[in-house]
Order: structure tokens, then sequence, then C-alpha cells
């Protein structure tokens, strides 16, 4: 079923040279202004059934053009759009070219200028699986789909091409003078992703702090925020994200961060009218079941993305397979058989690198209720160091990372920096903080049988 997709991908984000045919008539015809809200005066349009509720329309444009302050033409989709769709598209036009693309008479010089100058055509899809899941993809699905491909390179391709025809825009691949396919535009930025159900940020972090390996200095952590009418906007201690970086201007982005679940809230924010009765009791059965399970889940996600003029990560990773190194396109990245395992090779690098040989070790099964160590436990093994080992403990359980907790126990606690270096390594070589509370241990084992099942 071509609305079922399975695969780690998430988002893609592919970006090429492309030259504008025909003074970019045909594409600007097709563009609505990015003031015009009355849909009377709308260009082109889609019907935006499922998301109408966002905007109260229920039609979009299906470009847009916005011009910025120094004269530069954006043609892109409206986020309505994207909502609706799953997918955006971004097209920069220079003022010097929009400029003699508009003015009126055209010399000959212009006319090379226009030519030879290359634009960038960038088409993002936030979530593949979201939007394979979305009414919009199964209306097309069934109504508009050709069926001569079965690929998912083909499907996506078609899909996106069908509401946005670039040969009618008069758009072609710039180095080739011919139509653009799909592997006209190189991919630029993959997500891989995976759902942990069970564990949240604040396990990960509590384990990074003590037995991660990873270079702290590249580590960051993300807290929530709630607005409050006398406070203003307050950090609350517990973390909601954590993101490893690497490469060269961050290339390779590792995160975990906590998923909220709306399969029944996403729902229930619609606003509905007499008509929606059925939908909307539908909704309030989905949202009563939804609110007795778990409302977030642990989501694992690598990102690797090409930052101009540094490092291309995808280009370099995916050559390792063959050792020949290429723009890899959609074919490539869906499709081709050759670099099906580079998916979960990456994940499974990620953990390794984060938590080092923990990783690798045998998953201890334990049961609901066991304890390894409790805090009596480690004040009778470890005496007068333990109550040391305790008051660390403390401050982990309340989110502080390693990379606030011992600048601040020597600046703020008066304790001796030597000392709290001593200390540190005693914990993390005979293995305390994984003795010392079970959860940490079930962290583990969880992240174990991920790791075990991406190889």
């Amino acid at each position: 079923m071509r609305n079922q997709y399975n695969s780690p991908i998430d988002t893609l984000v592919m970006k090429g040279k492309v030259r504008l045919l025909n003074y970019g008539g045909r594409l600007f015809n097709r563009t609505t202004a990015k003031n015009i809200t009355d849909s009377n005066k709308m260009a082109f349009t889609y019907p935006i059934k499922n998301t109408s509720y966002l905007s109260g329309n229920d039609i979009v444009p299906e470009l847009v053009r916005t011009q910025t302050y120094d004269g530069r033409m954006q043609i892109h989709t409206h986020k309505h759009f994207t909502a609706e769709y799953g997918y955006s598209l971004f097209m920069g036009v220079p003022s010097r070219i929009y400029y003699a693309m508009t003015g009126g008479t055209i010399t000959p010089a212009m006319d090379k200028a226009i030519v030879s100058t290359p634009l960038y055509l960038d088409i993002k899809i936030p979530s593949v699986s979201g939007l394979v899941g979305m009414p919009a993809w199964e209306d097309w699905l069934t109504t508009k789909w050709s069926a001569k491909s079965e690929k998912w390179d083909d499907i996506l391709w078609e899909y996106i091409t069908y509401h946005h025809p670039f040969k009618s825009y008069g758009l072609e691949e710039y180095d080739k003078n011919k139509p653009l396919d799909k592997d006209s535009l190189p991919i630029t930025q993959i997500d891989f992703a995976r759902n942990i159900n069970g564990r949240l940020v604040k396990d990960i972090l509590e384990l990074v702090s003590m037995t991660g390996y990873y270079a702290r200095k590249n580590m960051r952590v993300w807290n929530n925020t709630s607005s409050t009418t006398t406070e203003g906007d307050v950090v609350y201690q517990s973390p909601n994200g954590i993101e490893f970086r690497k490469g060269k201007k961050s290339s390779e982005i590792y995160k975990f961060y906590d998923k909220d679940i709306q399969r029944g809230q996403q729902y229930y924010d619609a606003v509905y009218t007499s008509k929606d009765f059925g939908v909307r009791s539908v909704a309030d059965r989905l949202l009563r079941h939804t609110e007795k399970e778990p409302s977030t889940c642990l989501r694992y996600e690598v990102s690797i993305r090409k930052v101009p003029s540094m490092r291309n990560a995808v280009n370099k990773i995916y050559s390792r397979t063959t050792g020949e190194y290429k723009d890899i396109s959609l074919f490539d990245v869906l499709e081709n058989p050759i670099y099906s395992r580079v998916p979960n090779k990456i994940m499974s690098d990620g953990l390794y690198n984060i938590f080092g040989t923990e990783i690798e070790k045998d998953i201890t099964d334990l049961l609901d209720g066991d304890k390894t160590m409790s805090d009596t436990d480690i004040l009778q093994e470890y005496g007068s160091k333990g109550l040391k080992f305790l008051g660390i403990k403390y401050f982990l359980d309340k989110g502080m990372n390693n990379d606030e907790l011992w600048p601040y126990l020597v600046k703020k606690g008066g304790l001796n920096y030597e000392v709290m270096r001593r200390i540190r390594n005693e914990m993390r070589d005979e293995g305390v903080v994984n003795k010392w509370n079970d959860s940490h241990n079930r962290t583990l084992d969880t992240l174990r049988g991920v790791y075990r099942d991406l190889q």
C-alpha cells in the first residue's frame, strides 16, 4: 500500500540549479502576491479541505510571490499549502534579474544575463511519513495517481509535479537544458527518525551527564518553557530536547526529543460547524481514548545536511558505501538498494558515539520493581563518599547536565576542582550511575534494543 511508509527516512530537502525560461512570465502569472487575502483575487489555487480551520479559507494559492526590501523576489508555497499537502517550495530571484525580466525592453546583454544566471529551487518535505498519512495524499492516490510506477521516488515526484508542474512554469535543469526530473535536484538534507516508547529526554540526559562519551562542548539542551501573566516566560528545569552536533558548521546533528502524540487533539482543535456533528463526535471519542495513553514518546533523530562552502555530509556519508563521491538523488535515498543500509548505519553509529561501549553490552532485562542499588546501598558500599555521590545524583535527577553541574559545584558550592574531577572519573569508571537507579538501566536497555535493531 502506497499510504503505508516504513522507512526511517523522514525529512527530505532537495535543492538544485534551474533556469527560468520566457523571462519568467509563465511562472509569475501563476503566483499570487503575499498581501492578497481575498480568495477571489488569487491566481491559481488549490482546495484545503482538511486544514481550512487554520486560515478560515477553503482555498490556498498555488504559489506566493514576496518581494523583499532590497528588491529580490521570492517564489514560495504558503504555509497553509504545506499543512494540507505536506511539502513546500522556495525559489529566489535576484533583484537585477527580476527587474530585467519585468522592466520592459530586454537588450541582448540583459537576455544573456538572464539566461546565464542560475536560480536555486528548494523542495522540502518536513516528514515523508506525515505526508503519506495526510488525507490529501490518499485522495491524490485514489483519484489522480497514474500508477505507472510503484517506486517511492517516482510516486513522490509525480505527487509534487502534479501540484506544481515545473514544465508549465518554464523551469528547466540549468546544466543540462532539459525538463526537471527526480534526479535534477540533489538531496541537501536528510533526517532519519525512530520513535522510542517508554522513555523521555530527561532519562537520556541523566545517562549522558555521566556515561556519555560524546564531546560535551557540542551538546545542547532544550528546556520546557511556559508563558505566565505575572512572570513572563518561565524556563523549567525539565528538559524536552538534547542534541549533539558534529562536523563543520554542524553538518551532522544527533537529537533526542519528546514528541507529542496528537492522535486525538489534532482533530479536536478544529473549528466545527453544525454540519460537522459526526466528525466532532468521532474526535470526542478519539480524544477520550488517547487521553488514557501516553501523550509523548522519545524520538531519536539524526540529521545530515549540506553546509554551503563548508561540508556536504549527505554526499560524504553516502559515498562511504561505494567509494564514489557524487550528488545523492531522490532515487538513491528511497529506492537504490546499494544505499539501503545507510540509514540504520548512521543511526547506530550515532548511538555508539554518544554512549560508547555501554550501548554494546547485553540487555539486563530488569523486571518491574527490581532495584540494582538504592540510596542506602550506595551509602553502605561507598561510605562517606556515597554522600557525595547522592548529592550529585540529586542535581542530575533535577535535570542539570554535565556542563552545568561541575562548574556549579566548584563555583557555587565552593568545592575543590581536583576533588570534583576525581569523583567524576570514579563515578564513570565504576559505573555508579548505572547501579544506583534501575530506571537508568531500563533506559540503557531500551537504547541497546534499538541499537541491536539497527545492526
